[in-house]
C-alpha cells in the first residue's frame, strides 16, 4: 500500500512536471498500474465536478489529492 505523500507525489509529478507514468512508477518504486489508477482516479473526480456544476471548485480537486490512499 502506497502512503499519501506517495499518492501526492504521483500526481504532483504527471500534472506539474509532465513525467510519464512509466517514469513515475520508476521514480518512486511502485506499480505503473498503480501510478495510472491513482491519476484515472483524480480524472474521474475532475471530470464528475465538470459535468455536475460546469466549473471546477480548486477545493475538490485538493481533497482528492490529499484523500489517503485507499485499498481497491
Amino acid at each position: 500500500m502506497i502512503k499519501l505523500i506517495q499518492k501526492q507525489n504521483i500526481l504532483i509529478m504527471y500534472y506539474r512536471e509532465g513525467k510519464s507514468q512509466r517514469e513515475i512508477a520508476r521514480l518512486l518504486g511502485v506499480d505503473r498500474k498503480t501510478v495510472r489508477r491513482y491519476i484515472n482516479k483524480y480524472e474521474e473526480k475532475r471530470k464528475e465536478l465538470e459535468q455536475s456544476s460546469g466549473l471546477v471548485d480548486p477545493g475538490e480537486l485538493i481533497q482528492e489529492i490529499v484523500e489517503p490512499p485507499s485499498i481497491p
